[in-house]
């Protein structure tokens, strides 16, 4: 009886020494990570999150997506009620055109006035030769009638057509200077005019535009979040209508312990296991290792100014490119966000 109990604590113990030997073997297979490698399971599979902002305010007409939806670069994602941007745009055509007319209307004053003077020029010309001749033939009739060889009525008849040249010259030359003037202050209205035409098209522009925000469209190509938004909703400009996940872009970061990253650099081969795809490795390299510590990104780094210093080994954070290697199939069923395991093989 005593050499079975015997026997049986033998088989026991063995057993227990197998399960223990086991456990070892398992912990040793997946805890130690023996050879040229630094591992770390700090890791977590990145794309980028854009953000889908509606530009102008209004109340949502209609959403054209579904929550967690392929999209397209350019789909159309939500359409803003546009009837108020409608009337802006005809206003501001309608300012466009009364502008382009004023234009018109003064550019048609200042080529009058350029003729004005044209006509000026000539009758100021025309009047002076008259006044050179009444005042030549009362230079004459002067000598004339200081002889005596004329009379008195036929010399002051010829100073008054003088003087009356005169005047009529005069008069010209200041109408010429007034037409000069208002040619000048319609040269000023047309160079007013054009800046208030680029103003007024300016407008027309920034019109168009805010209607074409009307119409919220798919940044890039991706996969859209949670929808934030409901039709009949009012939405103010900056609002985030839905993220996107773009589909293109996929990395990860890894936060490898201070004591780690001396033996990891730029183009160093990583071998990726991530927890949804169990028996898949996924290959990668290096593509950059940050400058600062995971802990100095923080809203509120440490501070250890006030003397209670306790250290704490900090994480570098290092990105990680998938290389072209990997199966596209496997490579799609990757999320942003997703826990993995990297060993960097130095």
């Amino acid at each position: 009886m005593s050499q079975r109990k015997k026997h049986r604590k033998y088989i026991i113990n063995g057993i227990v020494v197998l399960i223990v030997i086991a456990i070892s073997v398992y912990v040793s297979i997946y805890s130690l990570h023996l050879g040229r490698v630094e591992y770390t399971d700090n890791a977590q599979v990145k794309r980028l999150i854009v953000p889908v902002h509606c530009r102008v305010k209004g109340y949502v007409r209609e959403i054209c997506f579904d929550e967690y939806q392929p999209v397209s670069k350019g789909d159309t994602l939500a359409i803003i009620e546009d009837m108020e941007y409608r009337l802006e745009v005809a206003q501001a055509e309608a300012n466009f055109q009364q502008v382009r007319a004023d234009k018109s209307a003064v550019y048609t004053s200042l080529q009058t006035a350029r003729n004005n003077i044209s006509v000026s020029d000539a009758s100021v010309e025309e009047v002076r030769v008259k006044m050179e001749n009444a005042v030549t033939e009362y230079n004459r009739y002067h000598a004339l009638f200081a002889k005596g060889a004329v009379t008195r009525e036929q010399y002051e008849a010829i100073k008054t057509n003088r003087d009356v040249a005169q005047a009529h010259y005069d008069m010209l030359v200041h109408q010429k200077r007034s037409v000069v003037l208002v040619k000048d202050e319609h040269g000023h209205q047309v160079s007013q005019s054009e800046a208030l035409l680029e103003l007024s098209e300016a407008h027309l522009e920034m019109a168009k535009l805010n209607l074409s925000y009307t119409v919220i469209k798919a940044p890039c190509d991706g996969v859209t979040g949670r929808k934030n938004v409901q039709t009949g909703q009012f939405m103010q400009a900056g609002d985030i209508l839905v993220d996107l996940v773009d589909k293109h872009d996929i990395w990860v970061t890894a936060y490898y312990k201070e004591s780690q990253i001396t033996r990891i650099n730029d183009g160093q081969t990583v071998d990726v296991k991530v927890d949804a795809c169990p028996g898949v490795v996924f290959k990668g390299k290096v593509k950059s290792i940050s400058d600062a510590t995971g802990a100095s990104f923080s809203l509120i780094p440490q501070d250890n100014s006030t003397g209670n210093f306790v250290k704490v080994q900090q994480r570098i954070p290092v990105r990680i490119e998938f290389i072209e290697e990997n199966n596209p199939v496997d490579m799609q069923r990757l999320r942003a966000g997703m826990n993995v395991e990297c060993l960097v093989n130095y």
